[in-house]
């Protein structure tokens, strides 16, 4: 017996997926990029001796998956003899009828969870390992709702394609409560429904994790992506987030100039020949929406023949040149005082970070102002 394990947590490959945000024809980039990256997964369990490879949810894309792929990771994971493999299916690769684990004959080191939470327990490691799969594509029941782990001196490990309520629910999901991960008694929770890793969470005794998925897929996922790795013992998780992801996702906020060159020449200059290579970029240009929109054609040409991939935009929320309704007696309406003030504040800002403060404070005050407006029709 051992007293502790080595493991790596991932979850949200989402195979044969066509949802990647960027241009058509990068779809089969990013599809080749995702698969290099589950290589490197399998690449890690060998060169860092895992002894559980966890896998939260989302593998397969359920509405689009090919048997071809399913056998392809099957027959992956059985190379993989000196690693345990657990499975908990999520939302998008659910235990269907037509289910995507029913496409393939798994090796005898793969266990996937089916449905209701049950365990599996592993006496080489004086480990229990629970978990539960998702049977639908929506969660009707709570997850952790009143579970307790068995006290049989085991290390206690579970898997879920789950949500932790953090103020308020996902769509679709019941999230667990950080009191019911503390009264749970696990060692470990392995999660997998955000996009974003949460970094090393504690609740009571329990640890747990949501690792995020290995690749971004839009520009909503900004910051690293990769895996979970290192060890788990009793009272004791060690796992350090190692980045995988091919390529990121990257916005840049731009303050409009009259010399589109010189604007376009100090970006690039924030941005290394490699990441030009390598990533896909966002910019947003703030300023006059009248000049915005006449400058978005010209630095869109400076920048493409600079950048593998780049989409120039309006920073969301432009302020407009058309003067706001004043009220029937000539006098300026709260709302108008409010934005002639904010375009002060805008037009002084020295930096894009300052725009952008400015706009949020823009959006907050006219969405407060506007739940607090009575209007006299009379």
């Amino acid at each position: 017996m051992t007293s502790g394990i080595r493991v790596l947590h991932c979850a949200g490959f989402r195979l044969d997926s066509p949802s990647w945000e960027g241009p058509e024809g990068w779809v089969a980039q990013r599809i080749q990029d995702l698969w290099q990256t589950f290589e490197e997964v399998l690449s890690l369990c060998r060169s860092e001796k895992v002894d559980f490879l966890f896998l939260a949810g989302n593998l397969f894309e359920q509405e689009y998956v090919s048997k071809e792929t399913v056998e392809r990771v099957a027959k992956s994971f059985a190379r993989l003899d000196r690693t345990h493999i657990f499975i908990a299916p999520g939302e998008r690769d659910p235990l269907v009828t037509t289910s995507a684990y029913r496409l393939a004959v798994w090796p005898s080191n793969v266990h996937i969870f089916l449905g209701d939470l049950s365990s599996v327990k592993v006496s080489a490691h004086n480990l229990t390992v629970y978990g539960m799969g998702w049977t639908a594509y929506r969660q009707d029941e709570p997850f952790l709702e009143g579970f307790q782990t068995a006290q049989d001196g085991t290390l206690q490990v579970m898997l879920l394609h789950a949500d932790v309520d953090l103020g308020q629910n996902t769509e679709g999901f019941i999230s667990i409560s950080p009191e019911q991960i503390a009264l749970s008694g696990l060692t470990y929770l392995a999660l997998g429904h955000q996009e974003v890793w949460s970094g090393i969470r504690q609740e009571g005794e329990t640890f747990w994790a949501d690792c995020g998925t290995p690749e971004a897929r839009s520009f909503r996922e900004s910051g690293p992506h990769g895996v979970l790795l290192g060890e788990i013992e009793k009272g004791s998780v060690r796992l350090e987030f190692r980045e995988l992801g091919q390529r990121t996702y990257i916005e840049k906020t731009l303050l409009i100039q009259s010399n589109l060159e010189r604007l376009a020449v100090r970006l690039l200059s924030e941005i290394s020949t490699q990441e030009r290579q390598k990533d896909l970029f966002r910019v947003k240009l703030s300023g006059p929406l009248r000049d915005v929109e006449a400058a978005i054609p010209g630095l869109q040409k400076l920048l493409t023949d600079k950048l593998r991939f780049v989409e120039v935009i309006p920073l969301e929320g432009q302020l407009t040149a058309e003067p706001m309704t004043r009220n029937g007696e000539g006098y300026p309406t709260l709302t108008q005082i409010f934005v002639d003030e904010i375009k002060e504040r805008h037009n002084a800002a020295e930096s894009a970070e300052d725009l952008e403060h400015w706009e949020l404070v823009q959006k907050i005050g006219l969405a407060a102002l506007g739940q607090g407006r009575e209007d006299d029709e009379n």
